[in-house]
């Protein structure tokens, strides 16, 4: 069943957060596969669709059972142009669509030897982590929160924010997304890491101990990559870009709670 599904879920308030180390350093343990952003997106939507659908359908639930049933009564000659099977089992087989691609998730890793499997994607809403804690009670998230400062330059770097107004908008959804975070995602289920506790050694420890990766190897650690080169070809990291004094600004008024 859909509640029975154990991903780990990384996540962060913006790009250039770190995901992707994460993402390495637990797909190293023999007993992880930690797929990317379009597996994240899958579950977004399916679980979008399962509460949107719920959240319309329960509501009008006896009516649209009462209209099933004068239908097959023998009552046609009524508007029934939205005219639907039992709601309840609609629902379940929505359900069901959701549990069949995450379950593909979780058999694929496991015909690799891979026990523990999840997704990783950054700037991913935290009000929808908190609503998949509730529905999936057995999934892990590990949110990993960044300096603002460091974030934006890497994202100046590589063109995924060039005019102020991008800054601005950049800005608002890492304070937004961390505040929020930080007061729902909490508990058992929940990770709060930074970059800076990410980038130490003894952070394996940690991250072994709540996701249950066995052997990360700390290497990973050692490795730099930012951006889709391939490191055969040529390097895959860029230093980030210095700010400008308006930008470093904008920063400024985040930091102090705007």
């Amino acid at each position: 069943m859909l509640k029975d599904l154990a991903p780990i879920l990384i996540a962060s308030p913006v790009r250039r957060s770190g995901t992707t180390l994460l993402q390495r350093l637990l797909t190293s343990a023999d007993n992880c596969l930690i797929y990317g952003e379009t597996c994240a997106n899958d579950l977004n939507f399916f679980m979008s669709v399962l509460s949107n659908k719920e959240l319309m359908l329960n509501s009008s639930k006896q009516w649209r059972d009462n209209q099933l049933k004068g239908v097959l009564d023998g009552n046609v000659n009524d508007w029934i142009p939205d005219l639907m099977p039992e709601i309840d089992g609609y629902l379940e087989a929505v359900s069901n669509s959701a549990e069949t691609i995450l379950k593909h998730y979780e058999d694929f890793a496991a015909k690799q030897g891979r026990s523990l499997w999840g997704m990783k994607l950054p700037e991913w809403n935290p009000s929808f982590l908190a609503q998949v804690k509730n529905r999936l009670p057995n999934a892990k998230i590990i949110y990993l929160t960044r300096d603002l400062k460091d974030c934006l330059k890497s994202a100046k770097k590589i063109g995924m924010v060039q005019s102020l107004d991008e800054m601005n908008q950049f800005c608002h959804t890492w304070k937004q997304y961390k505040d929020y975070a930080f007061e729902h995602l909490n508990g058992s289920q929940a990770l709060q890491l930074s970059f800076d506790e990410l980038v130490k050694p003894n952070v394996i420890e940690t991250l072994q101990e709540f996701s249950g990766a066995a052997s990360i190897d700390a290497q990973v650690l050692q490795h730099k990559i930012n951006n889709y080169t391939n490191s055969e070809t040529g390097t895959n990291y860029m230093d980030p870009d210095e700010l400008t004094v308006e930008e470093l600004a904008l920063i400024q008024k985040y930091l102090n709670g705007v």
